[in-house]
């Protein structure tokens, strides 16, 4: 008889053995489903192509030169970099951005003969960078408007 005892507990240990080795594959599933799970219910965000500013500027792809698409704007180009701006046309000189940390920077002409009707003005970018607009300070209707276009 002392055979069949070693048996006949080898054969009581195979079930609990066998419970053991079921139970901690469950947990593994168990693990790799709740992950499953967690990364299904929380899927994260879409990226967007949002403009991030670059030094100082909000409003980033403003720099370049730009044309009036409208033909009654005495501005025939508009140069931007970083915050110095160039007219060239019947409205030639010299200006400023300012403002530039917030969405809509502020354009300052210097002219030796100031245009009273575009003196200074809001800028907005068209969201695909393609299209500038500047309203101009006027009065309290508003001011003249440029629609710009990238060169």
């Amino acid at each position: 008889m002392p055979t069949t005892a070693p048996r006949r507990r080898h054969r009581a240990a195979l079930p609990a053995v066998s419970f053991l080795a079921a139970t901690g594959l469950l947990a593994g599933c168990s693990t790799t489903d709740d992950s499953t799970h967690t990364t299904a219910a929380a899927p994260t965000a879409p990226r967007t192509s949002t403009p991030r500013p670059s030094g100082t500027h909000a409003v980033s792809g403003l720099d370049g030169t730009w044309q009036p698409i409208n033909s009654d704007s005495p501005i025939t180009s508009l140069t931007i970099f970083h915050t110095a701006v160039t007219t060239t046309g019947a409205l030639a000189c010299p200006g400023t951005l300012t403002q530039t940390t917030t969405a809509h920077p502020v354009l300052t002409l210097h002219c030796t003969t100031p245009d009273p009707d575009r003196a200074q003005g809001t800028l907005m970018l068209r969201p695909d960078g393609t299209a500038l607009v500047i309203n101009w300070d006027g009065p309290k209707w508003g001011g003249e408007i440029d629609s710009l276009r990238r060169v």
